[in-house]
């Protein structure tokens, strides 16, 4: 896969978790690349930037010191990394998201991360992640037809299926007709946004690290991103 280019009058879009931040175990220990916030801010100053996430963007607020335009909980809620309003969620989904949180299997390890009004369940520190991903596996099963399971890296967590980054990338790329989309992302959510942008003419979709991926170019890691963002400043 090439390396990617580097585009002019772009429109960025950055996951944060394994994007701007390297993967830890504890996902409230997740702080930037020490470069990250500088960075982010000076492009801020010459290009349209969001920072997309999965977190509830208060939580990524604690852990990113600049401040940035940000789209949180996959699309259901949109801000800034310091100021965004709780997401909107009907009381269905608020019921089915409240006792699915009741009935998260009981196994060693296992962390629940608040993110109201949803949650994500990571298992990385389990003993045996391979058994508790069959029990969450069987756990995610008993969720209603409108709840999505999302598999992340040792994590899974529910969505409402109308709540997706792809949607909300797209609806942000179509303010801005004149700039070229860049979204940079490492996990399987960030899949959503890939495709949602393949048809608009020289946008630019890179994968970080390993995996499948629609993506059009790669990224080893979170050392490589940054680079490749200071190529434009």
């Amino acid at each position: 896969m090439d390396t990617p280019p580097r585009v002019d009058n772009p429109l960025f879009f950055l996951d944060y978790d394994g994007t701007l931040a390297p993967i830890v175990d504890d996902p409230d220990a997740a702080y930037p690349h020490p470069e990250v916030p500088g960075v982010v801010q000076k492009l801020r100053d010459r290009f349209p930037l969001w920072i997309v996430t999965g977190r509830d963007l208060r939580s990524l607020g604690r852990l990113f010191p600049a401040n940035a335009p940000a789209i949180g909980l996959h699309g259901a809620q949109r801000g800034s990394t310091k100021d965004a309003d709780p997401p909107a969620f009907n009381e269905d989904t608020l019921a089915a998201l409240s006792q699915m949180q009741s009935k998260v299997p009981s196994v060693e390890g296992l962390h629940l991360e608040s993110k109201p009004p949803t949650f994500a369940v990571h298992y990385r520190q389990a003993q045996n992640p391979e058994d508790a991903q069959r029990r969450l596996q069987a756990w995610v099963d008993t969720a209603p037809e409108f709840l999505e399971a999302i598999w992340g890296k040792k994590v899974v967590e529910l969505r409402h299926r109308e709540h997706t980054k792809g949607r909300a990338v797209r609806d942000i790329a179509a303010d801005h007709p004149d700039r070229v989309p860049i979204y940079i992302g490492d996990d399987v959510t960030d899949e959503d946004a890939f495709e949602a942008l393949a048809d608009i003419e020289g946008a630019c979709t890179i994968k970080v690290g390993s995996g499948d991926t629609v993506a059009q170019y790669r990224l080893p890691d979170v050392d490589a991103v940054v680079a490749y963002l200071k190529s434009y400043l």
